[in-house]
């Protein structure tokens, strides 16, 4: 019995003098996320991989990792709340030569870019006597689309809103949409007659009209007025503009989206312009969750730059979230300047109907 004792303690301190010799550059960590864009709540996997180069195995082993506030940590999980976010520490052992990956599955409800960031690993002596720490500062970032939201309010004024520019380019001809002229028949009304053409031919000719046109529309998205700290209303004025968006691109418009507001680790334009297509919403929604309360351009500014870079017969709807008699007036000069159709989506209104 006594033999075995002697033998464990000299084993014992074999291995706590191998221990102390070890280097903490043999120690490496790999940080990721398994997307880097995510509907609001949907689950996405944090991966932690430890590898082992020495050959001394390491028994007690702590990643210590820095996790956005509005991440959604599974129940049993231990953390601290720090100014920077919520403080993780996962435990584990690891034998010589060897990998060990750390998985937490969690999910973010909250629109916007969250960072997630390795903080240090501890790990000690075999006895536990000496610890060592040593530092990393692995940063990754995911981005949280916003909302699709839900208020019959907007549904019922989109669908308003465009009902009227179908029944004005359908039943009211527009003479932009004419594609041509044709031989009259007998059954046109006189109205459709272009005399002057008629005249040069020698012939009775008719208008032609293109009622296969797309209806366009130009999305404007303005933050000028919103304050800082106002997130609540932004994200409902993003969740607004990916619904409105979204929906006119289901309908087969053509959908160009602009907004006067900075994008979070993106982008250096005054404004910024994405094209929406019934396939290809990525682009806005990523620019919609990176979007903030700052304001590059003033709204007259973004309506003029809206008016020189859209079609010729794009309608708009521009969205806004401050005093409506302010800026319903710059947005009514829009409409009295261009003769186009405008829809002014004010969020205030949208949020007392969500």
């Amino acid at each position: 019995m006594l033999t075995l004792l002697l033998v464990l303690v000299g084993l014992g301190i074999i291995l706590e003098t191998i221990s102390l010799r070890r280097d903490p550059s043999k120690v490496r960590l790999e940080y990721d996320i398994s997307i880097r864009n995510t509907e609001p709540g949907a689950p996405f996997e944090v991966q932690v991989v430890i590898t082992n180069e020495s050959r001394v195995p390491i028994s007690h082993l702590v990643v210590n990792e820095i996790y956005p506030s509005s991440a959604q940590l599974p129940v049993q999980m231990t953390y601290r709340e720090r100014y920077d976010g919520a403080y993780v520490r996962k435990f584990c052992r690891i034998g010589s030569r060897s990998r060990k990956k750390l998985i937490l599955e969690i999910c973010i409800k909250k629109r916007g870019v969250h960072v997630f960031r390795g903080d240090s690993i501890e790990f000690g002596d075999f006895l536990g006597f000496r610890e060592i720490t040593k530092w990393v500062s692995p940063l990754r970032e995911i981005v949280v689309y916003p909302e699709k939201l839900d208020c019959r309010r907007l549904t019922d004024a989109l669908g308003s809103f465009f009902g009227d520019i179908a029944a004005r380019r359908f039943l009211i001809r527009d003479p932009i949409l004419t594609t041509g002229l044709r031989e009259y028949t007998g059954r046109e009304p006189m109205k459709e007659i272009h005399w002057l053409q008629s005249a040069h031919r020698g012939e009775i000719m008719v208008r032609e009209y293109d009622y296969t046109r797309q209806i366009s529309a130009c999305v404007i998205l303005s933050v000028d007025g919103i304050s800082h700290g106002s997130e609540e209303t932004l994200d409902i004025c993003c969740a607004a503009a990916r619904t409105i968006c979204e929906t006119l691109a289901e309908t087969g418009a053509s959908v160009s989206f602009f907004t006067n507001a900075s994008l979070k680790r993106s982008y250096d334009e005054e404004i910024w312009r994405c094209e929406v297509t019934q396939s290809g919403t990525g682009g806005l929604l990523e620019g919609l969750g990176r979007v903030m309360c700052h304001s590059r351009s003033t709204l007259e500014e973004l309506l003029e730059y809206v008016n020189h870079e859209s079609d010729f017969d794009a309608a708009f709807i521009v969205i806004i979230s401050s005093d409506e008699n302010k800026h319903g007036e710059t947005v009514n000069r829009l409409r009295m300047n261009t003769g186009r159709e405008v829809l002014l989506v004010n969020v205030e209104e949208l949020e007392e109907a969500v």
